[in-house]
This record gives structure tokens, C-alpha cells and sequence, in this order.
């Protein structure tokens, strides 16, 4: 047991160490990365440890507590270690083996001793691990209590709050299985019984999902909710690739996206691959529910770091869309999109899912840390709490990148839709995008995205009232998941215009064919002068053209009313025959004969 604690004490203190090298990048990349040189945030890394097998998924949440609780608490750690001392002991009250702590010019202390502090202080309160680093701390651990105990009571640490913990989110693979056999697995399989979805108006129902229950997402088709800490690492259904463990969030691009059955698809930003597979499960579903044969559509990913493509590879040998996803090495930014016999002349969707600050992850955050609000401002401070970025430059170099991979997909010379997300709550990098993205393009609009999503854009802000309908928010407090954007475009005329355009032209057609046949039933009718008493005036009397191939034989009827009476109250303007004895047989056969005898 000591020695798997410490297999997961070093791994968490790799991911912190490398974290904190990068400026504590979170993971804010969403799914991939737009920089420079991409970077791997913490909750990717452990990601990746899970698959790559350096870590046990059963395994897994542990991991992950640890390392987010060591990232979001290591300002409340280092204080607690400074207050005891354990920072300032000399050399030889050190256990044998044990790195220097703080001496020199070294600003922080060794990465594992912050994750051993964590879990100490914080985590599980348990000291397991055979390190010296773990030995020191456990020797020390009722003082370190202790202080922390009275940072509290004196007020500084009043900020304290225990960690948000998420729903459990579950989403089917429609190229592996179905929604009815996911349903059979939670209820006969694992035991859980199903718990009525909530109402989709209210308040984030979803948090209250009971233990031992499972529940379906009332907006999002397809995504089962479990109560959050359910562990479904080893579960058989998400090993075969089955069952895919994504957040509410980030399923809500490839919804937004929409595609159809036959589509050419493009992820900007591909790696994991969960939005690119979630794309791939909706057009096979689509097809299957339209009953429409041949090809399920086309997804090319991107992902330019190598490590990542690997694993991009991989997940997608492993859900099955290897038919008709291609994982492509290299970055978006190069490839030629404006050409109008390319090799992406025909993609109609692409998904953007670029780097940002990761604003929107401190819902899943640990112990000890404030939860950005979708109404902030991006400044230094907080974004220091945040946990993301140093500074408000570095937003705005984020969505300055954001716009123009945006601009770079839309000249595309077939393309119909994009879909737009990132997880994080700042303007700058999403409604702002949005606005910039309209001003500089005229050949795509914002449409409305997931319209039974009802947690739309910011609110009081008069340049957002034109789109903030149409967009898509979420945060923890109203949607029980975390801080996420989602925005669609559309290709003015493909859609709205272009149905417009189509009913026009079925208009008009349809007129002409009216005029043409009002234009034939005039041309079947000759007006005859006939003169009276001089009293009714000019009479029209109809006459059958039969003669005439070019139209039907219109068929004649006697007026009832005047074979009766004598008369009509219509008069001339009568549909019908009006018949007296003096009017001529129709069909004198007698008479033809002889005269063509």
C-alpha cells in the first residue's frame, strides 16, 4: 500500500512541478492548443497518465484531486510550511535522503512536498508514501494541523471552502453501442436506478441526483448524470469505448455543431479527442435514426504535438470511428483552406475549440480557492485566484489567437457552420470574440446554439444584446458543470436566407404556373357579340375548343336553374351553359353524315 501512495505522490508531484514551470497552466487549452508552443495542462496530463497506463484508471480520481488540490491550495500550503518552520530546518534535522526544502536561491519548495502537505492538510488527511519527504511530514503532521488550525481562527484563511465536487457525466458512443443498452448497464449491470430527469428550467437539478440513482441530462440527448465521486474508471462499457466520461460542458460543442449524416467535418484543435468523437457518434446516430445508407460523413482532427496525436490515435481505434476520422499531424493555421479545389474544398463543419485561460475549470477546483464569476473582468488579481494567468495580456494574446483561427476557418469555400467553445467565463474570450469575428467577416452570422439550452450570454451589456441570445453559457451555480462558451456561425444563405430563397423561387413557379393556366382557360372561352333589344348588352357565350390539342377539352354543363325556369339569376354571369330550344343540337351525328356524304 506504501508503495502505490508513493507511486501516486511522485506522479502528482511531476504534473504539479510541470504545471507550476508553466505559470500554473491549469489546462486551460481546451482540447488542444493555438499557441506557440503548445503546452499540456494539469488535468490533460492526467488524463494522458490514465491512458498511457502510468497511472491505474481505477486510480484516476485520486490523481486528480490531488494534483488540482496541490495547484489551487499551494498559496495556503506554503503559508501553513512557513508558519511551522518546517521550510527554515537545517540540513541535518532532515531525514536522510531529503532535498534541500527552501535554501538558496530556490523560491519554491520541492513539488512532492507540496503534494504530501496537500494531502496532510487538505486531501484525505492521511500521510502514506515511503519518501523521506512523506516521513518528514507525517513526524510533523499535528503541528502543521495545528497551524493551519490557526490561520483560520485568526481569519486568514476565511476564504477556506471545501472542494465543488461535479456530477458524474456519462456519454453514449453511438458507433458502439446504443442509448437503450446504456440504460440496460446502469440499471441491471451496475444497480442503479433511474431517477427521473429533472425539469431542464430548473435550477441545476442535476447536483441532486441521489446515491445509487442515475438520471439523464434533460437538455444534452444522450449524456447520463450519475451522483458526482462515481467511479466508472474500470467500468467494462467505458473501457470498450462504449461509454465515453466527459463533462456536461465540453458535450456541448459537437451539439452546437450540429452536423449531419454525409457531412465533411474538421477539429481545429483535435487532441483528446472528445469533441471529435462526440462529433463522429452524432452523425452515425443521424443516420441511423433517417434510416440513410452509405457514408457516415468525413472528420479530419488536427493536433500538432506528437505525443498528443498518438493518443488522438489511439481513442479513436478504440470508439470505433477509425472508418471515417483521420487524426492529421500538423496545425490548422497551415492548411489551405481558401483554395476551391483543395483538399478541404468540400468540408461543411468545423469545431473550434482553441486554447483559453481555462476560467471556467475552477468549478472542479480544490479546497482554499474563489470561483471566477462569468461577470468578471480578466485583471491580475483574479486571475492570480483563478489559477490560470498572470494577467489580463495574457487573455487578450488568447483571444486575439481565438479570432483569427475563427477567420482562418471561415474561408473555407463550402463551409456552412462552425461551432465555437471555450471553458472559460471571460468576455474577452467569448462574447468579444464573437462581435470581433462579425465585424471583420460578412459571409458568416451568429445563429442560435442548443435552443433548449436556456443559460444564454452576458446580460446588461448593450454591444452583447444582438448575440447574447443566440449564444450559450454555463457555470457551475446554474448548469452544474463548469464555466463553459459555446457560439455557432452560419453562412448567411445557408440556412435561413437560403430556405427563404428556395420558398421564393417555389413562389414564383408557382405563380407561373397560375398565369398559365389562367391563360389557357381564357384562351378556351370566345366572346361573342350578340345583339338584343339593346337592353342586356354584349353577351359571352362559352365555346368549347376541342379542336385544340394544345389544351384539355373543357367540359360544358347545363344550368339546372335554366333548363327549370327559363331563367338565371346569375345571367351572364353564369359558369354554365344556358340551353333554349332555338340552340342548335351539340352533337347533330344526322347531320354530319349527310353533309359529308
Amino acid at each position: 500500500m506504501a508503495e502505490t501512495a508513493q507511486k501516486l505522490i511522485t506522479l502528482a508531484a511531476t504534473i504539479v512541478e510541470s504545471c507550476l514551470a508553466d505559470g500554473e497552466n491549469l489546462g486551460g487549452g481546451g482540447e488542444g492548443a493555438a499557441s506557440a508552443s503548445p503546452k499540456m495542462g494539469a488535468r490533460n496530463q492526467v488524463y494522458y497518465a490514465s491512458i498511457n497506463g502510468d497511472c491505474p484508471k481505477s486510480m484516476v480520481p485520486m490523481l486528480t484531486a490531488m494534483v488540482s488540490g496541490t495547484l489551487k491550495s499551494k498559496s495556503t500550503l506554503l503559508k501553513c510550511a512557513r508558519d511551522d518552520g518546517i521550510l527554515d530546518l537545517p540540513p541535518s534535522s532532515l531525514p536522510p535522503g531529503c532535498p534541500p526544502l527552501c535554501g538558496g536561491r530556490q523560491r519554491q519548495p520541492p513539488a512532492e512536498l507540496l503534494v504530501v502537505l496537500y494531502e496532510a492538510l487538505l486531501g484525505s488527511r492521511r500521510v502514506r508514501g515511503t519518501s523521506p519527504i512523506v516521513r518528514l511530514v507525517k513526524g510533523r503532521k499535528a503541528s502543521l494541523q495545528k497551524t493551519l488550525a490557526g490561520r483560520r481562527k485568526r481569519g486568514k484563511e476565511s476564504a477556506f471552502t471545501e472542494r465543488t465536487r461535479l456530477p458524474r457525466f456519462v456519454r453514449v458512443n453511438h458507433i458502439r453501442t446504443k442509448t437503450e443498452r446504456a440504460h440496460e448497464h446502469f440499471g441491471r449491470e451496475l444497480g442503479l436506478r433511474y431517477q427521473r430527469s429533472p425539469d431542464r428550467t430548473a435550477e441545476c437539478g442535476l447536483r441532486g441526483v441521489a446515491k445509487g440513482s442515475y438520471t439523464v441530462d434533460p437538455v444534452l440527448p444522450d449524456v447520463f448524470v450519475l451522483p458526482a465521486g462515481t467511479n466508472l474508471h474500470a467500468d467494462r462499457m467505458v473501457n470498450d469505448g462504449a461509454l465515453v466520461l466527459q463533462d456536461r460542458s465540453s458535450c456541448m460543442t459537437a451539439i452546437a455543431l450540429d452536423p449531419p449524416p454525409g457531412a465533411v467535418c474538421i477539429d481545429t484543435c483535435a487532441s483528446p479527442g472528445n469533441k471529435t468523437l462526440h462529433t463522429a457518434s452524432l452523425m452515425m446516430k443521424g443516420m441511423r435514426r433517417r434510416g440513410i445508407g452509405g457514408t457516415i460523413g468525413r472528420i479530419t482532427a488536427f493536433e500538432r504535438d506528437p505525443t498528443r496525436l498518438g493518443t488522438l490515435q489511439r481513442r479513436i481505434v478504440e470508439q470505433g470511428a477509425d472508418g471515417f476520422v483521420e487524426a492529421r499531424g500538423g496545425d490548422f493555421m497551415d492548411a489551405d483552406v481558401g483554395s476551391t479545389d483543395g483538399e478541404f474544398s468540400d468540408v461543411t463543419h468545423v469545431l473550434v475549440d482553441p486554447s483559453c485561460s481555462g476560467s471556467g475549470l475552477a468549478a472542479d477546483s480544490a479546497t482554499g480557492t474563489a470561483m471566477a464569476s462569468e461577470y468578471d473582468r480578466p485583471s491580475g488579481d483574479r486571475l492570480a485566484v483563478a489559477g490560470n494567468t498572470s494577467d489580463s495580456k495574457k487573455v487578450a494574446q488568447l483571444a486575439a489567437a481565438q479570432v483569427e483561427i475563427l477567420l482562418h476557418a471561415m474561408r473555407l469555400p463550402n463551409l456552412q457552420v462552425v461551432a465555437y467553445s471555450t471553458c472559460s467565463v471571460f468576455r474577452e474570450e467569448n462574447e468579444d470574440v464573437v462581435l470581433k469575428v462579425l465585424r471583420r467577416q460578412k459571409v458568416f452570422r451568429c445563429a442560435k446554439a442548443i435552443p433548449g439550452w436556456s443559460h444564454r450570454g452576458l446580460k446588461g451589456v448593450k454591444e452583447f444584446e444582438g448575440i447574447a441570445p443566440l449564444v450559450c453559457r454555463a457555470t457551475y451555480e446554474k448548469d452544474g458543470t463548469n464555466g463553459f462558451f459555446v457560439a455557432r456561425f452560419e453562412r448567411i444563405n445557408a440556412r435561413d436566407d437560403g430556405a427563404e430563397r428556395v420558398q421564393n423561387k417555389k413562389m414564383v413557379e408557382r405563380k407561373e404556373k397560375e398565369r398559365e393556366r389562367k391563360k389557357r382557360e381564357a384562351e378556351a372561352f370566345v366572346a361573342i357579340e350578340q345583339s338584343s333589344s339593346g337592353k342586356q348588352g354584349a353577351k359571352r357565350q362559352k365555346v368549347s375548343l376541342e379542336q385544340d390539342t394544345a389544351i384539355a377539352p373543357i367540359k360544358r354543363e347545363s344550368c339546372i336553374q335554366f333548363l327549370k325556369r327559363g331563367k338565371c339569376k346569375r345571367g351572364n354571369r353564369c359558369r354554365f351553359y344556358h340551353e333554349t330550344e332555338k340552340s342548335p343540337p351539340r352533337d347533330n351525328v344526322d347531320a354530319l353524315m349527310e353533309e359529308w356524304a
